[in-house]
């Protein structure tokens, strides 16, 4: 079992178990200030109907971050366009999970989903400028609503981490 404090000092870490205070996994990710609460989990398996509800169970965390309502709306829009590509660009098959991993850390709120697929350059993404355009336009809304988007393949599936500064507690 591995406690907070721990964790807290091995930067780059989240933890798998349940959020009652299981740290018994946990999975190197990208180096990140000290843990602020322990990030929550979960996946959904590549089927449409599961992008709503994983929007929802994200802007809810983001809520209880204290966001004003027009950035719970950024989140919940770049959200969702970064599981709707997992969904249709990065599961090779219905079957196939995505995983979700989000919450304060350091200055921000992250988001982090991955999915199965092959992966791809983001350098060559076609981001399309016609807004009548079918595709070509998720990447580019997310980059706008979020403060940071970094994609990458991680040697198992892409990456989408969204991050968006946390607010400014006022006295």
């Amino acid at each position: 079992m591995f406690s907070a404090a721990y964790l807290a000092g091995n930067l780059g870490a989240y933890y798998s178990g349940s959020r009652a205070g299981d740290f018994s996994e946990y999975t190197p990710w990208i180096p990140e200030p000290a843990l602020h609460d322990p990030l929550d989990q979960f996946e959904i398996t590549a089927h449409p109907q599961n992008a709503a509800p994983a929007r929802e169970r994200v802007r809810n965390a983001a809520r209880r971050a204290k966001f004003a309502d027009i950035d719970l709306a950024d989140i919940e829009i770049a959200v969702g366009e970064a599981i709707t590509n997992a969904i249709l660009y990065g599961s090779p098959s219905a079957g196939s999970r995505v995983m979700l991993t989000y919450g304060p850390i350091g200055p921000d709120f992250v988001i982090k989903i991955r999915d199965e697929g092959s992966g791809f350059d983001p350098s060559t993404v076609r981001v399309e400028e016609d807004t009548d355009a079918l595709g070509g336009r998720g990447i580019r809304l997310m980059r706008a609503l979020m403060d940071q988007v970094d994609l990458h393949y991680d040697g198992e599936g892409m990456v989408a981490v969204l991050r968006k500064k946390l607010p400014v507690k006022q006295p």
